[in-house]
């Protein structure tokens, strides 16, 4: 029996053979990646990671993920996800992080570093008068 691993970038959704995306998009990127970075809340109690990887064919792979370490503890992973361009890949991010740490998703209960927390990672996804600026390559 086959399994299959399903892709979505947010609007889209496909299911590909979960062994072929393994040879084709997980394997490679791990090799090839840029190396994880991290954009991490003051108060050390948010962050959001990604990492991008160039594949063959002109192609750029991302995997996400975005967490609290205090409050209610949520979280969200994208496993690699292939875009036409690096660029696509952090407009990506950008837009899957932005939507995690909205105030729509963080519930009016939740403690106050997790409201301080979510504030910090919006301000550094804008990056102000230039946009989102990258972080370096975590060492």
């Amino acid at each position: 029996m086959k399994s299959f691993h399903a892709i979505s970038d947010g609007d889209n959704q496909c299911f590909v053979e979960f062994d072929e995306w393994v040879a084709t998009v997980r394997d490679p990127a791990q090799q090839t990646s840029e190396k994880l970075r991290t954009l991490e809340s003051a108060n050390g109690t948010a962050s959001a990671t990604y990492e991008i990887a160039p594949l063959t064919g002109e192609r750029y792979a991302v995997r996400i993920n975005c967490r609290y370490d205090t409050g209610n503890m949520s979280g969200i992973g994208v496993p690699w996800t292939v875009f036409s361009s690096r660029e696509e890949c952090i407009d990506f991010f950008i837009k899957t992080a932005r939507r995690h740490f909205s105030p729509e998703q963080t519930s009016s209960n939740c403690v106050a570093s997790q409201h301080a927390a979510r504030r910090q990672i919006l301000e550094l996804l804008d990056g102000g008068l230039f946009g989102f600026i990258e972080p370096a390559p975590d060492s």
